[in-house]
C-alpha cells in the first residue's frame, strides 16, 4: 500500500509544480481549445511512466517538455491532417457533383461530413483518413496499424457503411431546399 501511496504522492507533486509550466507551454503552441487536452495528455502520459520520470525537479521537467514537444506535434499532425481531408473532400465535391457549385450547399456539406468524421470511432476515422486521406494502400495501412491487410480490408469496409450511415441520418433530418434555405 505504502509503494501506491508514494507512487500518488509523487505524481501529486509533479503535477502541483509542472502543471502551470506545461498548460502555457501548450497555450503558447496551440488553440485555446487544444492546449487543454495537450496538457491533460502530458500528464496521463507521466501517469503512466512515472517510474521512467528523472527524479531531481529540473530533470523531471525536462522530462515532461520532451513530452509536451510531442503532444503538441502529435496535435498539429491531427490538425494537418483533418485540414487536408477538408480541403480534397471540397475539391471531390466539386468534381465529382456536377450541381453541387451552390458555396452554400457546399459548405454544408463539408460541414456534414466534417461533423460525421468527428462522430466516428478514433479507430475507423483513422482507418478512412489513411485510406482516403492519405492515399495509402491496403497493405500501407496494415504496416502502420500493425494488422493484417485483410483486417484493414475489413476495418475500411465497415468505417464507410458507418460514416454513409452517419451522412444519411443527418441528411434525412437536415435537408436543404433547391430554392436556398433548409426544408
Amino acid at each position: 500500500m505504502s509503494a501506491v501511496w508514494g507512487f500518488d504522492a509523487r505524481f501529486n507533486a509533479l503535477y502541483e509544480a509542472n502543471y502551470p509550466a506545461m498548460r502555457d507551454y501548450c497555450l503558447r503552441r496551440l488553440s485555446e481549445n487544444d492546449a487543454p487536452d495537450a496538457a491533460a495528455e502530458i500528464f496521463a502520459v507521466a501517469w503512466r511512466r512515472i517510474e521512467d520520470i528523472p527524479t531531481g525537479t529540473n530533470d523531471a521537467r525536462r522530462w515532461l517538455y520532451g513530452v509536451a514537444r510531442n503532444v503538441v506535434a502529435h496535435q498539429r499532425r491531427g490538425h494537418a491532417r483533418r485540414n487536408r481531408l477538408a480541403t480534397r473532400l471540397r475539391a471531390t465535391t466539386r468534381e465529382s457533383a456536377p450541381g453541387a457549385d451552390i458555396p452554400v450547399v457546399r459548405r454544408l456539406e463539408d460541414a456534414r461530413v466534417a461533423d460525421a468524421l468527428a462522430r466516428l470511432k478514433e479507430t475507423d476515422r483513422e482507418v478512412l483518413l489513411l485510406k482516403l486521406w492519405e492515399e495509402l494502400s491496403h497493405a500501407d495501412i496494415a504496416a502502420i496499424l500493425g494488422v493484417s491487410a485483410h483486417a484493414v480490408d475489413m476495418r475500411v469496409k465497415r468505417a464507410t457503411a458507418r460514416l454513409g450511415r452517419l451522412l444519411s441520418a443527418r441528411n434525412a433530418s437536415h435537408r436543404v431546399n433547391p430554392e436556398g434555405g433548409e426544408a
